[in-house]
């Protein structure tokens, strides 16, 4: 019985680990949101097309059927909204390193440039 929890626990910390690789690394968050997108589209068309009739005659399973469908929808855009903030962010972080790389260069240049100056005119 102890054994139970503990069990549960780790079901539950594998789970969120999973998700933070899955939105973390780029090629991961892409092929999560392919393939949400592809089964959101096949979710799509097998409710119009091979279901179409059948879900017409039932109200509830209509209704079920299509908030699944919309609740995969919203993944699918929500997941794309983050991506576009995470492609930003580290866009962001990659310019502002490159700037500091630029301005050290500069700086160092400028350095070799007053040396060169003074040997010159030591000369």
């Amino acid at each position: 019985m102890e054994n139970e929890p503990s069990k549960k626990t780790e079901t539950v910390a594998m789970g969120l680990a999973t998700g933070w690789v899955l939105l973390r690394h780029r090629p991961y968050r892409r092929n999560l949101l392919f393939i949400s997108t592809l089964l959101t589209l096949v979710a799509v068309f097998i409710g119009v097309a091979p279901l179409g009739p059948f879900l017409a005659t039932r109200p509830v399973g209509f209704a079920l059927f299509w908030i699944g469908v919309f609740l995969m929808a919203s993944f699918v855009l929500l997941l794309a909204i983050y991506d576009l903030i995470r492609i930003r962010q580290d866009h962001k972080r990659r310019m502002e390193e490159l700037e500091n790389e630029l301005a050290e260069a500069a700086e160092e240049a400028r350095q070799l440039a007053g040396e060169v100056k003074r040997e010159d005119a030591g000369k």
